[in-house]
């Protein structure tokens, strides 16, 4: 049996790591050492996955594709930046045009420049509004018109050869001048021993450009790299800090809460026997109390009351028995039992009245006797 050391194992956590740190880059996910070691197949599959798809997750063969498709669109992108450029020198140049008018008279040459000028970079805006078809292969036009019939139509077609003359060297003066300004701006902060010296420096421009673009893609590519570094430093550090704690509540368990559950066992202990006692003294504290109320004479008297009760209550069961036998034989006399009480109930109240004002005639009698007697 062949034993693993401590150099062997240190060996497998770097290869990890650095497998780990390989796909991460290429993939753009997160594994860690132990995911690597723990899940080699699935490892395997990703890096057989990395000859397949590129840093953007596509696949090889759609990268391809999506490059030739950018070249493409960059060389369109290229001639349609020439005719945009093209495109704002001339409306630069129409605008100083007026300005220049608005300052000082212009000669009869320049207001004809001007005007033909004007003209012409109108029609040929008119010209790209003619194809207003979605399709690509469609031939309809607007208006049925065609850029050959406006060119034909333009009536100073014959002085575009002398337009041309005069307004390449302006364009390229101006031009050349806002390349020197970048130029100017891409060298700011450059030593002048550092700047090589050129017939055209407008033919650095593109090479300095593409230096700074260059430069950018690189500071992009770092700070990638970075954010990538501090996101596995994070989560390493994350890692740590979980096993820390969890080391932390097991010593806590083991030393803290053994101690605390065994005081708190014996405290449980103390305050149930103290309870107890509370309960007993409690106890003895009744029975005092009852033998201090029920002594022999209060205990002998509660007896009396309760046979003089038993008594009363023997009695007046015996009375509400009898009601109840008469009531039962009023009851079977019949309908007429209520009127029979109704008219004995007035009997009674008449022969209350009538005692009620004899006892008052003879106490009224008595009175008068009295007085008269002296």
């Amino acid at each position: 049996m062949r034993y693993v050391d401590d150099d062997d194992c240190l060996m497998m956590d770097n290869n990890s790591a650095d497998i780990s740190d390989k796909l991460n880059t290429t993939l753009g996910i997160d594994l860690s050492a132990e995911d690597v070691q723990n899940q080699p197949e699935f490892c395997q599959l990703l890096s057989v996955l990395t000859n397949h798809i590129s840093n953007e997750g596509v696949s090889t063969l759609v990268q391809k594709d999506l490059l030739q498709a950018e070249e493409e669109l960059k060389h369109e992108k290229h001639s349609w930046l020439l005719q945009k450029i093209l495109y704002h020198e001339l409306e630069e140049l129409l605008r100083d045009y007026d300005i220049k008018s608005q300052d000082t008279a212009l000669s009869t040459e320049d207001r004809q420049f001007h005007t033909i000028l004007q003209e012409t970079l109108t029609r040929a805006e008119i010209s790209d509004y003619l194809d207003c078809s979605p399709d690509p292969t469609s031939t309809d036009t607007l208006l049925g018109l065609s850029k050959t019939e406006l060119s034909q139509q333009n009536p100073h077609r014959k002085h575009l050869p002398f337009i041309q003359q005069k307004l390449i060297p302006d364009i390229e003066k101006r031009l050349r001048e806002k390349c020197d300004s970048l130029i100017n701006f891409h060298q700011t902060g450059l030593e002048e021993d550092d700047v090589e010296p050129a017939f055209n420096p407008t033919t650095q421009l593109p090479a300095l450009v593409e230096s700074d673009k260059h430069q950018l893609q690189k500071t992009k590519a770092q700070l990638k790299t970075v954010k990538h570094n501090k996101d596995k430093q994070f989560w390493q550090y994350y890692k740590t800090l979980i096993d820390s704690l969890g080391v932390l509540e097991e010593v806590v368990a083991k030393h803290r809460f053994q101690n605390q559950t065994e005081q708190n066992t014996v405290t449980t202990e103390w305050l149930v026997g103290r309870c107890d006692g509370l309960c007993l003294k409690i106890r003895l504290l009744e029975m005092q109390v009852l033998c201090d109320t029920y002594t022999k004479d209060t205990v002998k008297a509660l007896h009396s009351v309760r046979d003089h009760l038993d008594s009363n209550f023997r009695e007046t069961d015996k009375e509400f028995h009898h009601v109840c036998q008469a009531l039962r034989s009023y009851e079977s006399v019949g309908m007429g039992f209520d009127e029979l009480v109704e008219e004995f109930r007035k009997l009674k109240e008449e022969k209350d009245n009538k005692q009620w004002a004899l006892t008052e005639l003879h106490r009224g009698g008595d009175k008068q006797g009295t007085v008269a007697k002296p």
